[in-house]
């Protein structure tokens, strides 16, 4: 067993805790973390996000999805700790997992800013079920991490209006509109990319995220940000003056809410962190509604879709130069001990090259052959493939930009590859080209919509573990709460709202065959009204990069998917051709030529 598993064992029998809980999260409900919240880390030593550990002890468990599973059962071999695939037949859901450990008398223990006020409301009941107690106000597992990173602290910037097309200002307005409607005093939130989005600011204390630590709460008449003091730049300082936003600092946040009394408070009880809600629910009246911060944010304005198009071109022009890169390279042969590391560090350094370039929206996923069957697979130095002129590579890579956040995947043949992968390939770009093609009446919801993706998978036995879609933030988190495209609705049903124009979100279907390949093909789309059809929806792309037509097998494609792919190829040249040097436009010319049914 991890030598942190029995040290946190040690710790529960002094603090009285029988069952502890770390999730993989912050106190803002982060979906990425800095490095001092990486607790599940510390404690398992697995990589990947969206986990949670439990610890008894007689047992040691790691909960993570499908998208984790192949790296999550590499990465805690010989660790002690048993993989929990959630969603898996027989696999009880966390909760069901708790309740079967608590016994009477017993305490259920974890960290109370770290769990959604929803989930800690949940888990405070199957204690008491079984008559078991509940300790939230230490952090065990922090505790005993002797060398645990800082706490981050980077400078605040200003996201300059002709970006955000709206001031601090007028959102406020509209926020304080929404707490009229609601009838509430008060609007509170702890949602980073809320936050950055309201006071039009940004940081980095998260990596590839451009947002900072904070809280805020707004009232008719006042609105305070809570932030780490040396955050504040005097830029930011005055801006945030006259945006009529005042400052506190961050670490006060807990005793400015024990203050609140007697007031109705607009708080979204899934996004808060279970802290907020236990020092606001005897005191004031909670409004529990999906944060109207985060419903209008997912609507872009004009501007940020003008940027949004700007910045997706020149993304593409990056992501096309370099699969001519790869293409070239495996037809020429790749230097010697080439990896899929040294592949990923020419697309990073194209993007960074760009002049509005901040950082990247994720780190690159770098996959070779069955790597790629690892859906969040990241390469390291180490340990990665080098790669051949034979079989299958995928990228998964995106950027901040000052005028937009960008995320696409792109599965390339690197020469030689199987009828079944050509078919795999085939079928998952027939999926991303339904749905990005879709016409749809408004009042839509993504759950409507993820059969377009998965159809012609599902018509050949197949399948992928994930969601096909989620929102994407203007300069903000790549994964944008409540806009989202999945088979199963959402544990909240306020997240499951209906698809508007101006909302964008990523149309990404896949195929994961353990220890053989993985292929995922994935573009932004941005909903739009449809021209011709009064009361319909339609989407556009904003990704604008070739698929590969070395694994097209038109067997597969039904007439409809070949008139709709041959549309989307000759999009891209005429698109990217014209910013592409005469020799990686003649490719593309070729790449993106129109295709016909064999025979």
């Amino acid at each position: 067993m991890r030598e942190a598993i029995l040290r946190l064992r040690e710790s529960m029998r002094e603090a009285g805790v029988t069952v502890w809980v770390s999730p993989c999260s912050d106190a803002h409900g982060s979906e990425y973390i800095g490095a001092a919240d990486q607790t599940v880390r510390f404690l398992s030593g697995f990589t990947g996000d969206s986990s949670t550990v439990v610890v008894t002890d007689r047992e040691a468990c790691l909960f993570t999805d499908g998208r984790y599973f192949v790296q999550a059962e590499m990465e805690l071999a010989g660790s002690g700790i048993v993989l929990m695939r959630m969603g898996e037949p027989g696999v009880p859901q966390i909760t069901e997992y708790l309740a079967s450990a608590l016994t009477e008398g017993g305490a259920l223990g974890f960290y109370a800013p770290l769990v959604s006020a929803r989930l800690g409301i949940v888990w405070q009941r199957a204690a008491a079920k079984k008559g078991a107690s509940l300790k939230t106000d230490r952090d065990l597992a922090g505790e005993i991490w002797e060398d645990r990173p800082l706490r981050s602290v980077s400078p605040l910037m200003v996201h300059e209006l002709k970006y955000a097309g709206e001031s601090a200002a007028e959102k406020l307005a509209r926020l304080r509109a929404e707490m009229k409607k609601q009838g509430a005093d008060m609007f509170i939130t702890g949602a980073l990319d809320e936050t950055a989005w309201i006071t039009n600011l940004r940081g980095a204390d998260i990596e590839c995220n451009p947002v900072f630590l904070s809280y805020l709460i707004l009232t008719e008449e006042d609105c305070t940000l809570y932030v780490q003091e040396q955050a504040l730049t005097e830029k930011a300082r005055t801006h945030l003056r006259g945006e009529g936003i005042t400052t506190a600092d961050y670490d006060v946040f807990g005793g400015a809410l024990d203050k609140i009394r007697g007031k109705r408070i607009l708080l979204d009880v899934t996004g808060a962190n279970y802290d907020t809600f236990l020092r606001l629910k005897d005191s004031c009246t909670l409004v529990d509604a999906l944060s109207p911060a985060a419903r209008l944010k997912c609507v872009k304005n004009a501007a940020e879709i003008r940027c949004m198009k700007a910045s997706h071109l020149r993304d593409g022009v990056c992501v096309t130069k370099y699969i001519y890169h790869l293409k070239r390279l495996a037809q020429e042969g790749f230097p010697k001990g080439y990896t899929e590391v040294d592949a990923a560090r020419v697309l990073d350094g194209l993007r960074a090259a760009d002049p509005k370039y901040v950082s990247l929206s994720f780190p690159t996923i770098s996959a070779y052959a069955d790597n790629a069957a690892m859906c969040h697979y990241m390469p390291e130095e180490k340990t990665a493939k080098v790669l051949k002129a034979k079989g299958m590579y995928l990228v998964d890579s995106g950027a901040q930009y000052l005028d937009g956040t960008t995320d696409v995947t792109r599965t390339i043949a690197l020469g030689r590859t199987t009828k079944k992968e050509r078919r795999n390939y085939t079928l998952t770009v027939c999926g991303m080209l339904s749905l990005l093609y879709a016409v749809f009446p408004r009042g839509v919801r993504g759950t409507n919509l993820d059969t377009f993706a998965r159809k012609a998978l599902w018509e050949n036995g197949l399948d992928f573990n994930h969601g096909t879609g989620h929102g994407v933030g203007f300069f903000n988190n790549v994964h944008e709460m409540p806009v989202s495209v999945r088979m199963r609705p959402s544990a909240d049903p306020k997240r499951d709202v209906p698809y508007v124009p101006g909302m964008v979100t990523s149309d990404e279907p896949g195929v994961y065959i353990e220890g053989h390949h993985g292929i995922r093909t994935e573009n932004m789309i941005l909903c739009a009204e449809h021209p011709r059809f009064r009361g319909f929806l339609k989407f556009e792309t904003l990704t604008l990069v070739p698929l590969d037509p070395e694994l097209i097998d038109t067997d597969y494609m039904t007439d409809t998917d070949l008139e709709r792919y041959n549309e989307y190829q000759a999009l891209v040249f005429k698109k990217i051709g014209p910013k592409l040097t005469e020799e990686e436009r003649d490719w593309l010319e070729n790449e993106t030529g129109s295709i016909a049914r064999k025979g």
